[in-house]
């Protein structure tokens, strides 16, 4: 039984619905009970007032003793026509699709200076979990609208694609829920001692370039969630915005955290500390430079979204920043669409009313 329910479990977990308002139809039969239960009363209150009731339900003929299996079966096919109006996809049709849309990197940072906790939202106090949670509502974004690829690269010391270009939003979901800054993947820590900053935007940009698809330029944009702060201060980041140039690839920068007061950064409770100048260690501070954001967003064609100690709003970038731009056609390339399965729902509606209909004959 477990594994039934384990099964039945990862089975809803594929079912999608094109138009999912339709739901709000299955209100529809709550509505009429209460405007019928009124009428009832009331029509009771009428024979009432012409004689016993024993008397006048016997002077009553051809009533259904059962009524409650006819609305069942009522009940039964509106919900299985609701279903198919929200037209329920799983499973993997004959037919194959094209991809129309854009391509979008999205760069995560997961330095250290992103585990400060200086945001408003108390459930996602810290700016990687903000950052994380943008990055979910862009993908949910994209969804919705179909046939954009996403990729996902994460970087602190070192960059790394952790998905590359896909339509499988699932799977990225799946991706960005096992991501967590304070135990980062080894492929962005230093490689070695000598490494002269723990934050390398630049790099980053790189490789979120290197995770296009070179086929389809002029259809490409990179959305980068930071905090801009890179302790070695000598502008890594500008080494990647003449190619970002070159590609005509905007990179649009979500800036996060406090960019007026400092703010301390724990790790499992306790300060992170470096050496000073002395060599004394010191608890390392950090904030938003929003300037370097704003300077990357401007030097590639990007917009800047300050949304700073709030969660950014996914649907404000993906208006502002990437609806407005073209879209591409994968004609190369065809992707398995999902079978709709409205038919059945609608078969089912028929089979109830048939069944409602028998009953009350």
């Amino acid at each position: 039984m477990t594994n039934f329910a384990l099964e039945f479990q990862e089975f809803l977990s594929t079912v999608r619905f094109g138009n999912p308002g339709a739901f709000w139809l299955a209100l529809a039969p709550a509505f009429y009970a209460i405007g019928n239960r009124g009428q009832t009363r009331r029509d009771r209150s009428r024979l009432a007032a012409l004689g016993r009731p024993g008397a006048i339900a016997a002077l009553r003929t051809g009533t259904d003793s059962r009524p409650g299996i006819a609305r069942l079966f009522v009940a039964l096919a509106w919900l299985a026509l609701v279903i198919a109006f929200a037209r329920p996809y799983w499973g993997e049709a004959d037919e194959r699709g094209v991809a129309v849309g854009r391509d979008i990197v999205i760069a995560i940072d997961f330095s250290r200076s992103m585990w400060a906790e200086d945001m408003a939202d108390r459930e996602r106090p810290a700016r990687w979990q903000a950052a994380i949670a943008t990055a979910r509502g862009l993908v949910a974004e994209l969804r919705g609208r179909g046939g954009h690829r996403v990729a996902v690269v994460v970087f602190a010391a070192r960059p790394t694609t952790i998905v590359p270009l896909t339509t499988d939003y699932d799977h990225v979901d799946f991706r960005l829920d096992e991501l967590d800054a304070t135990t980062p993947p080894a492929e962005i820590r230093p490689a070695d001692d000598a490494a002269v900053s723990g934050t390398r935007i630049g790099a980053a940009l790189a490789a979120a370039i290197a995770a296009h698809d070179p086929r389809f330029s002029g259809f490409q944009e990179i959305v980068l969630l930071t905090d801009g702060d890179d302790p070695a201060g000598d502008e890594e980041w500008r080494t990647a915005i003449p190619a970002l140039r070159r590609g005509a690839i905007p990179v649009h920068v979500v800036a996060i955290g406090d960019p007026i007061d400092e703010s301390f950064i724990f790790h499992r409770g306790v300060p992170l500390e470096s050496p000073d100048k002395a060599g004394v260690p010191v608890p390392v501070q950090t904030r938003l430079h929003e300037d370097v954001a704003e300077a990357i967003a401007t030097g590639t064609g990007g917009k800047l979204f300050a949304t700073r100690r709030e969660t950014a709003d996914a649907r404000d970038i993906f208006q502002r920043a990437i609806k407005p731009g073209g879209v591409r056609e994968l004609d190369d390339e065809r992707l398995p669409q999902p079978r709709d399965r409205s038919a059945p729902f609608v078969g089912g509606a028929l089979v109830f009313l048939t069944l409602a209909w028998w009953r009350t004959r």
